[in-house]
């Protein structure tokens, strides 16, 4: 079971694999982070939020279809939370990366319905909550090279602890207690994800310092980063 689960390399998590008890905090906590987004978005963006979210949803949708190797013929693919992140804030990237999952559980069985509240908090929420992380790490410094070193950081960190929540979320459940339960998911979970964040944080890094040197005006969140006032972000 846990080999089936590891194999395909993400923190997409399945219908069957996490307990009720652990479906219902995840959906409530997940609701919780979803309704303070959404009114500190539409604070943020209040006249273009709808195709903003629209246009990134759709971006980081097609992004994630492409997968990259890691080792012993394993890929991952972009998840795209810290990106959306400096494009568009943190509370617009929270809703965008839902959209995405909302999406991919919908149409492509990417996720399970029931499980949908643990991926969207695994990967919607720790991905855009990563903001605060970046902001912490370029402690408003202007310099580019401090910028884009803290962006690997984070997109990097928000890969690793999103997959140390999955570990923690299917360890607890018991369709895995015969399999060794936290001390078996979480290592596994983390032994590929530090791999694959390395990978997003490089393809995160460089869509970045592209859009930085040739279309700065677009990154909201970068804005928001350096202390611009809400009001004048278009």
């Amino acid at each position: 079971m846990l080999k089936g689960v590891t194999e395909e390399v993400e923190v997409h998590i399945r219908d069957g694999f996490l307990s009720p008890a652990i479906c219902a905090l995840t959906y409530a906590v997940s609701l919780g982070f979803l309704i303070w987004s959404w009114r500190k978005a539409r604070a943020t963006y209040p006249r273009s939020l709808a195709p903003l979210l629209a246009v990134s949803s759709a971006f980081v949708f097609a992004a994630q279809m492409i997968d990259f190797p890691i080792v012993y013929g394993t890929s991952g693919h972009l998840v795209g939370g810290t990106f959306l992140s400096i494009l568009l804030g943190p509370y617009a990237a929270i809703l965008s990366m839902t959209i995405v999952l909302l999406m991919q559980a919908l149409f492509f069985a990417d996720g399970g319905i029931l499980t949908f509240g643990a991926n969207v908090f695994n990967m919607a929420v720790i991905g855009g909550l990563s903001f605060f992380l970046l902001k912490l790490l370029t402690k408003d410094s202007e310099k580019r090279s401090r910028l884009y070193s803290s962006v690997f950081i984070a997109s990097w960190l928000s890969v690793v602890l999103g997959a140390l929540a999955c570990g923690l979320q299917i360890g607890s459940s018991p369709i895995f207690s015969d399999a060794g339960g936290i001390a078996a998911t979480v290592p596994a979970m983390l032994f590929w994800h530090i791999l694959i964040g390395l990978g997003e944080a490089a393809i995160t890094t460089t869509l970045l310092s592209q859009l930085h040197r040739l279309q700065p005006t677009i990154l909201t969140g970068l804005a928001i980063l350096r202390g611009r006032q809400i009001e004048k972000i278009p």
